[in-house]
C-alpha cells in the first residue's frame, strides 16, 4: 500500500514537471513556464514597482526568461563579492516605502491584491531592485567614464539647427590641388585624414598633402557651405572634404567652443545624465555577455 502511494506521488510530481515547462537552466536555477506567465500577468504593477528592472512595455517570453537568467547573474555576482540583501533589508526597504507614500501595510496588500500581484512576490521584486541598485553602483558605474568633449559633440548634434549658437575653432587644414584629387580620392579624404592622426602613415597619392594651422577663429563671416560643415563636425574630428579656391579641404576640429556658453552650461547635467543611461545600458549588456561564459545556462525556449 505505501509502495502504491509512493508511485501516486511520483507520477503526480513528474505529471506537474511536464505540464511547468523548463524554459531555462542557470547553475543548479530552473526558470519554468509558469514563472514567466506569472510576470506577464502582473507586468504593469511590476513596471508601476520597479521601472528600473521593468523598464518596457512589452516582454515576449524570451525576454522576460533572459530578465530573470540575468537577475541570478547578478545576485551570484554580489554574494561572491559579500554582498547580500537580506530579508530584514528587504522589509525596511518596504516600510520606508510605506512611510513615503503615506500608506500602511493593510493598503499596500490590498493595492497588491487588485494588482494581481502577491506579498511574497512584491517582496522578492524589492529584492532584486535593491540587488540590481547595488550591482550598478558597485560593478557598473566605476567602469563608465564621460569626457567632456562627448558632453560637448552631444550638445552640439541635438542644437545643429539652431542658427543662434555661435562656435569658435582651433583647426587644423589639409589640402590638395583640386587637379590632383580623383573620385576616389576625394572618397576617401577624411578616411585617410582619420588613419594618419593614427599612425602617422600617409598613401602615396596623398604624399603631396599641406597643412595649416588656424588658431581661435569663429564661423562669424565664414562662407556658408564652410560654416555647416564645421558645425556638423565634432571635436577631434574631421570634417568632409569641401572645395575652395581650386583646393579640396579636410578640417581637423581640433577644438570646438561655444562663443556664448551659457546654454551649453545650462544643459551639461541633463546630458551627462543621458549620456550616463546610454553608456550604462551598453556596459551592462557587455558584463552580461561576459560574466555568463563563467556560467551553466541553458535555454529551451
Amino acid at each position: 500500500m505505501k509502495y502504491f502511494a509512493f508511485l501516486v506521488v511520483l507520477s503526480f510530481g513528474l505529471n506537474a514537471k511536464v505540464l511547468d515547462k523548463i524554459l531555462a537552466i542557470v547553475d543548479d536555477n530552473m526558470i519554468t513556464l509558469s514563472e514567466i506567465q506569472r510576470v506577464q500577468d502582473n507586468l504593469d504593477a511590476r513596471k508601476t514597482i520597479s521601472p528600473i528592472l521593468y523598464s518596457k512595455n512589452k516582454y515576449s517570453q524570451q525576454e522576460i526568461t533572459e530578465l530573470l537568467v540575468q537577475g541570478f547573474l547578478v545576485r551570484t555576482n554580489l554574494t561572491e563579492s559579500g554582498y547580500v540583501v537580506s530579508d530584514d533589508q528587504v522589509e525596511l526597504q518596504i516600510k520606508e516605502t510605506e512611510k513615503n507614500l503615506g500608506v500602511n501595510r493593510e493598503y499596500l496588500l490590498k493595492f497588491l491584491s487588485s494588482n494581481n500581484l502577491t506579498f511574497d512576490e512584491y517582496f522578492e521584486i524589492i529584492r532584486e531592485t535593491l540587488e540590481f541598485n547595488i550591482f550598478h553602483t558597485k560593478v557598473i558605474y566605476p567602469l563608465i567614464s564621460i569626457t567632456e568633449q562627448e558632453i560637448k559633440n552631444y550638445f552640439y548634434r541635438e542644437n545643429a539647427s539652431s542658427k543662434s549658437l555661435a562656435f569658435r575653432y582651433t583647426l587644423v587644414d589639409f589640402f590638395l590641388p583640386a587637379k590632383t584629387v580623383n573620385k576616389e580620392m576625394l572618397t576617401t579624404f577624411t578616411n585617410v585624414m582619420t588613419k594618419f592622426n593614427k599612425d602617422g602613415i600617409l598613401p602615396n597619392n596623398f604624399k603631396n598633402i599641406e597643412s595649416k594651422a588656424i588658431e581661435d577663429i569663429t564661423d562669424e563671416g565664414l562662407e556658408v557651405n564652410l560654416k555647416k560643415l564645421l558645425k556638423n563636425t565634432d571635436e577631434g574630428g574631421f570634417s568632409s572634404p569641401i572645395l575652395m579656391d581650386h583646393q579640396y579641404h579636410v578640417f581637423y576640429v581640433k577644438n570646438k567652443n561655444l562663443v556664448e556658453s551659457e546654454e551649453f552650461q545650462k544643459s551639461k547635467e541633463s546630458i551627462r545624465a543621458k549620456i550616463f543611461q546610454t553608456h550604462s545600458e551598453n556596459m551592462i549588456g557587455l558584463w552580461f555577455k561576459r560574466v555568463q561564459n563563467k556560467h551553466y545556462i541553458k535555454y529551451f525556449l
